[in-house]
């Protein structure tokens, strides 16, 4: 019985040996030695992004990046490696590289894995199956700002949604584009289009704010079956196109400064020498919240802030904050038309990465 047992045992090692040679095997020369599919990847898409974690495009900037890639994933095209990869790698060398381009038939992206791990990068992955099993599976993508510019400029049939609240499309938005916060986004739904293939762009504040996103998911959830993300978003398209229209129709507010925002450095000074002087309310996700936040804050995602306001005990200075000014914005307005007896009421209209170690880069917004 225990011949037959180590026998059996023996001819399970040696098939599952076989499996593993014959699925190597099936794989082309080129091809990197640590694979991931795309159930790897779907984790990774999100914002922030998980720590610890880089998803790279390998495929030209121009030619295919910009017209739609990975959500989250940077721009490091192959053949601007040895140029580009000081400037756009993390510096720890443990940090996990997943590399991707244009499916099974492109070495691009084994070509960059194999570059990285020279440079002493211990965790370096290759998805193979790349942009387009992302876009097959069913996932929307991401487009640059450069994409959305040609489709105005082209004049395609598409709509362009704005998905940060109203204060902000107030204060300039792109060109065509209409408001849609993604904080009102079932209310608002009818103005989407009848059409369920109708191309949809959505884009809110930049890389940090997941507003774009999570009102691409709804849509998606709506049956819109091409949807698109301008993740860079506004931000972006001020760079690199110059002012945007005030109220995406010529209503412009807030000249002289802006309503509610704390100053930056006040903030600052704030946090370092008297942080329970006042009430830090964090608005963003609870999974943003969980990755890097004030020690002193508490989490109210700004989505539930409506239903809590009403009974929040506000007896000392309030301010907002969020990852780029846009939903603590909408909160402090909230807060103004709901809590009429709350005067000292302020938000950071800037942009914010908190560490784990609840320090903080803060950069302040320009006015445009």
């Amino acid at each position: 019985m225990r011949t037959k047992r180590f026998a059996q045992a023996f001819l399970l090692v040696l098939l599952a040996l076989a499996f593993a040679v014959q699925a190597q095997a099936a794989n082309p020369d080129y091809f990197y030695k640590n694979l991931v599919d795309i159930n790897y990847v779907k984790p990774l898409v999100k914002v922030p992004n998980p720590e610890g974690v880089k998803l790279i495009d390998s495929r030209p900037y121009q030619a295919k990046y910009v017209q739609g890639y990975i959500p989250t994933a940077i721009s490091l095209p192959d053949g601007d490696f040895e140029k580009k990869a000081a400037e756009l790698l993390p510096k720890d060398k443990n940090t996990t590289l997943v590399f991707y381009c244009e499916g099974p038939e492109c070495r691009l992206s084994h070509n960059s894995a194999r570059k990285a791990e020279k440079l002493g990068y211990k965790n370096v992955k290759v998805f193979p199956g790349g942009y387009p099993e992302w876009v097959q599976a069913g996932n929307y993508p991401a487009i640059g700002v450069e994409q959305v510019k040609d489709l105005l400029t082209k004049g395609e049939s598409f709509l362009l949604v704005d998905s940060r609240p109203l204060v902000k499309f107030l204060e300039g938005s792109i060109p065509g584009a209409v408001s849609i916060p993604d904080s009102a986004f079932d209310k608002k739904q009818g103005l989407l289009p009848a059409d369920k293939n109708s191309l949809l762009v959505f884009f809110c504040g930049g890389y940090e704010c997941p507003l774009s996103h999570a009102s691409a998911r709804k849509a998606m959830a709506l049956g819109y079956k091409n949807v698109k993300v301008c993740e860079a978003g506004e931000p972006a398209w001020v760079k690199m196109y110059g002012a945007t229209n005030a109220g995406g129709g010529g209503l412009k507010v807030q000249t002289g400064g802006v309503e509610g925002a704390i100053n930056v450095e006040q903030f600052k000074k704030i946090l370092a020498e008297k942080p329970d002087s006042i009430l830090l309310i964090d608005v963003r996700d609870p999974d943003e919240f969980a990755a890097g936040h004030s020690p002193s804050a508490v989490n109210i995602p700004v989505n539930e802030l409506e239903k809590k306001l009403p009974s929040m005990k506000l007896d000392k200075p309030v301010v907002f904050v969020c990852a780029t000014g846009s939903r603590s914005g909408e909160a402090y307005y909230m807060t103004r038309d709901l809590r009429k007896d709350v005067k000292d009421v302020y938000y950071l209209e800037a942009t914010t990465k908190w560490s784990k170690d609840g320090t903080c880069s803060i950069t302040e917004n320009k006015k445009k």
